[in-house]
């Protein structure tokens, strides 16, 4: 049975156009970055529990590079930010966050302590409620 949907080309310009908006009104670009910045707090906070819970993992050096980056444009469209050890921050010759989160093989491996992807699970939901409510305040 054929089932034929309308208005969908309508709502596509109807989304574009509330994006446009939101950049050009004044403060617009200004409030998308808020909403991002907000949004990445619980996911922040979380990450930072989680790295300093499990005495194994436990390390000033691994809690203390935690941290939100800055709000970047996509090359396609849109914007986003990073949340957690920036590699570029860290001395090369000690860096180890990944081998935490994942784990690794060699001489005397070491399984994974997850802090990121849990994290991250844990906060979805509340940093997506706190980014739709933001947009939908934005956008009255």
């Amino acid at each position: 049975m054929p089932m034929e949907v309308n208005g969908l080309d309508e709502l596509l310009t109807d989304i574009a156009g509330m994006a446009a908006r939101l950049d050009m009104e004044s403060g617009g670009a200004a409030a998308a970055n808020s909403i991002l910045e907000k949004a990445a707090v619980p996911v922040e906070q979380q990450m930072r529990e989680n790295a300093s819970r499990d005495p194994k993992i436990i390390s000033d050096k691994l809690h203390s590079a935690i941290h939100t980056g800055k709000v970047k444009k996509r090359r396609n469209g849109g914007k986003h930010i990073t949340i957690g050890v920036h590699r570029k921050d860290w001395n090369e010759e000690d860096y180890y966050p990944a081998y935490v989160e994942y784990g690794h093989g060699g001489p005397g491996p070491a399984p994974a302590h997850p802090y990121i992807r849990p994290a991250y699970d844990t906060t979805e939901d509340e940093a997506y409620e706190i980014i739709r409510d933001g947009l939908r305040d934005a956008l009255k």
